[in-house]
Formats: structure tokens, C-alpha cells, sequence
């Protein structure tokens, strides 16, 4: 072992999980004690998957493979991920990929319904803010940290069979220019990864919910023209479970990855959330000058629904 592993902490937490992980994960807050772990992250020396194209997959029940061209591959097995990166690959490029895509199936063969999106609480009220590129999902998300709504889980969102959001880490990846505009003094910027400079990553560890959270609402952002006026929609019956399966995790990478007793229990946990009542629309002027009158009126909403 070397001295640098050697100081790691023997555990770590993410989504009510016990984490231990070769790889470092800074993200991720330690966990008091030495126990059992709910999610192993070890290395091994896997192939790369066949196929073309920088992204590859390859899914069997209780079994995912990824491939990233620029990174290396992933296992995903029930309670262990086996990462083997590419010669030369930084663990904080690892991180990108293992936090998200690999992290999101680990999550849901453990049980867990993963959304695209992210949350925050709201009074103790769990409120999940997703949309198609350009909804302003994460401008919306911070502008409701800013606010004071500590983050539950940015880009995973994992909801239980009991409807509560488990905390994820706290971290939120942005946009260089939002990330500049993020000036919270608990705020810790942390360094760009060269490979992705595009996405900066930002640690509030005193702006996070750690306890699972009940979930209350599920928006999906939708953008309108400037004059528009900001507006919560209730999604009808027939609209919420189509809505709840779009905007689930694991739907980017297709029906291959939902097989056996895996889909049908994704379907169940849909079916729940969209009878639950919980998904509205939230008509989103396109002017940052209107945020203000957004965060305003997802905060009376998600109180009004406590």
C-alpha cells in the first residue's frame, strides 16, 4: 500500500452507501468506522468492449460493461465495480465517469431509481429539478443553493422503494462562467481536469442534506420566451409515468440495459413515482433576471406540498 492510499479514509459515503474504493474520491465524505462495505470499487484488468465508437457498452442481468475510448473500462456487478483505466489516466478523470455513468448503474442494481437531474431540500421537503439540455436545470439548481435549499444530489438523483431521496456527495459540476458566478465563501472550487474543461467541479460540504429526504416534487423545467411568466403545471396521470421513464438514468443507454427482473423492477418504481403525484412542469422565462421569480415559486410550491 502505498503512503498516499495509506491516508485514505477506509470508507466513504454516497447515497446512503458505505463506499471503499481504491481509487480516491475525494467527493465522496468519509464514513466513521471500518465496516462492511455496501459498494466495493476496486481495479482490475478488464479488456476493452468490442465495437466502434469512443463509448461502448455491453449489458447481461447483474451485469454492465462500459468502455470509454479516453478513460478505460467498467464493471458494474451487484455491490462492486471493477475500473480499469487506461495507462496514464489521472483518478480525478477516472472520477468523472465512475461518479456518474458507472455510479448511476451501480446504484439501481442495488435497488435504487436513478433520475437525470438534480435535488435539493426545500423545508425538509425533497424537490428534483430535471429537463432536456438547455432547461436551465443546473442554473436552476444553484440559483435554489444560493437561495439557501442545501443540494441533495446533483446529476444522480436515487430514489427509494420508501420515496425518499438519498443523499448523494456534495458536489456540483457547472459551467466555467456559472461556476465563476457561484461565489459562496463555503464554496471550494476544485481544480479543472484538463480532459474536461469544460465541466468545473465545486464542493459545498456545508451546503449539504445527509440525511435521505422525502421526496415532494419532481420538476421538469421547460423553457419559455423572456416575457413568459414563470408557472407551476400539475402533469396529469397519463403524462407522469412516461415523463418519470424519459428522464430515469439508465434510459441514455437503452432497453439492453433493463433486462430480466432489472426492468421489470425499474417499471414498478417508475409506475410508483408517477402515481405518487409529485411531477409538475415549471415554465422557465429565458432571462436570467427572471430567476429570482423561478426560485420564488418552486419555494411556495414544494412548501405548499409539505
Amino acid at each position: 500500500m502505498s503512503a498516499l492510499q495509506s491516508l485514505r479514509p477506509a470508507l466513504r459515503t454516497a447515497y446512503g452507501l458505505a463506499v471503499r474504493s481504491d481509487i480516491d474520491l475525494p467527493e465522496l465524505e468519509p464514513l466513521p468506522g471500518d465496516g462492511a462495505a455496501d459498494l466495493t470499487v476496486r481495479r482490475g484488468a478488464l479488456e476493452a468492449l468490442p465495437g466502434e465508437g469512443g463509448f461502448r457498452t455491453r449489458f447481461a442481468p447483474e451485469r454492465a460493461e462500459l468502455w470509454w475510448q479516453t478513460v478505460g473500462t467498467f464493471r458494474v456487478e451487484p455491490g462492486l465495480v471493477t475500473a480499469s483505466p487506461h495507462a496514464g489516466v489521472s483518478e480525478d478523470l477516472v472520477a468523472y465517469p465512475l461518479l456518474g455513468s458507472v455510479l448511476a448503474l451501480a446504484l439501481e442494481q442495488l435497488g435504487l431509481f436513478t433520475i437525470h437531474a438534480s435535488a435539493v431540500s426545500v423545508g425538509g421537503n425533497g424537490v428534483v429539478m430535471m429537463g432536456d439540455k438547455g432547461a436551465g436545470k443546473s442554473t436552476t439548481a444553484t440559483a435554489m443553493i444560493r437561495a439557501g435549499h442545501p443540494l441533495i444530489a446533483d446529476d444522480i438523483v436515487a430514489v427509494d422503494e420508501a420515496l425518499l431521496l438519498r443523499p448523494g456527495f456534495p458536489q456540483v459540476k457547472l459551467s466555467p462562467a456559472a461556476a465563476a458566478a457561484f461565489d459562496a465563501p463555503d464554496a471550494v472550487h476544485r481544480p479543472t481536469v484538463p480532459e474536461v474543461p469544460e465541466k468545473c467541479r465545486v464542493l459545498l460540504p456545508g451546503r449539504f442534506a445527509r440525511d435521505a429526504t422525502p421526496l415532494k416534487r419532481i420538476y421538469r423545467l421547460e423553457r419559455a420566451p423572456a416575457g413568459t411568466e414563470p408557472a407551476v403545471i400539475p402533469v396529469s396521470p397519463i403524462e407522469a409515468l412516461p415523463l418519470a421513464l424519459r428522464f430515469a438514468y439508465v434510459t441514455r443507454f437503452g432497453a439492453e440495459a433493463l433486462n430480466g427482473a432489472a426492468g421489470a423492477r425499474h417499471l414498478r418504481q417508475a409506475a410508483a413515482i408517477a402515481a405518487s403525484g409529485v411531477l409538475h412542469r415549471v415554465i422557465v422565462p429565458h432571462a436570467l433576471d427572471r430567476l429570482p421569480e423561478v426560485v420564488a415559486l418552486i419555494e411556495r410550491d414544494a412548501g405548499a406540498a409539505a
